[in-house]
């Protein structure tokens, strides 16, 4: 059996933020899909137990880009990843770093992230905050020629309006779906 690494909360908010995208038939359908359908009957909670394995939480990820193609299901998981950043802000929990500079709010916030989730790790160099991630969930499973992991990088850019930093726009530099040993974002912060 495979042990249990994805977090429920991770699971319903990427299912919150994917119905507000695509409704709740397109949810639906992408959980048929991924034969999850029992995911919108009992919807997982908002916490942080392990409760699904590295293979069912792909499944999800992989509907997506199976039934809407590479470029559909990135640009649906960056506005996904836009969403569930503003959740996080509107619950509170990023209010204790509010009074922080751009640069260490984005930091604390995507250390927050990799805490959370247990995956991944962030750095401060020079103008860029970095977000390395060897055990990435979003593209487990699945083979590109592009980077693909935009989920994450909705995420980063959300987190880089609410530091401060309007227009930053993080870029994943690797890809476990290409062949890379790790999937790597930057955001350029410009301090």
């Amino acid at each position: 059996m495979d042990e249990k690494t994805v977090a429920s909360g991770t699971v319903r908010v990427l299912m919150d933020a994917a119905e507000q995208v695509i409704g709740t038939n397109g949810l639906k359908s992408l959980l048929n899909y991924a034969m999850m359908p029992q995911l919108m009957d009992e919807k997982p909670g908002y916490g942080f137990e392990k409760a699904y394995t590295d293979i069912e939480y792909s499944r999800i990820i992989v509907s997506f880009y199976e039934l809407l193609g590479v470029s559909g299901a990135k640009a649906i998981f960056r506005i996904i990843g836009k969403l569930i950043a503003v959740r996080v802000k509107d619950l509170g929990l990023l209010d204790q770093f509010k009074d922080l500079p751009g640069q260490e709010k984005l930091f604390k916030a995507v250390e927050i992230y990799a805490m959370v989730s247990g995956r991944g790790t962030v750095t401060i160099q020079g103008d860029k905050v970095v977000f390395d991630n060897t055990l990435c969930t979003t593209c487990f499973n699945l083979k590109s020629d592009v980077p693909i992991c935009t989920v994450i990088n909705g995420f980063l850019d959300e987190l880089a309006v609410w530091a401060g930093f309007k227009g930053a726009r993080s870029i994943e530099t690797k890809c476990k779906a290409m062949g890379d040993d790790t999937c790597l974002y930057e955001v350029v912060t410009g301090q």
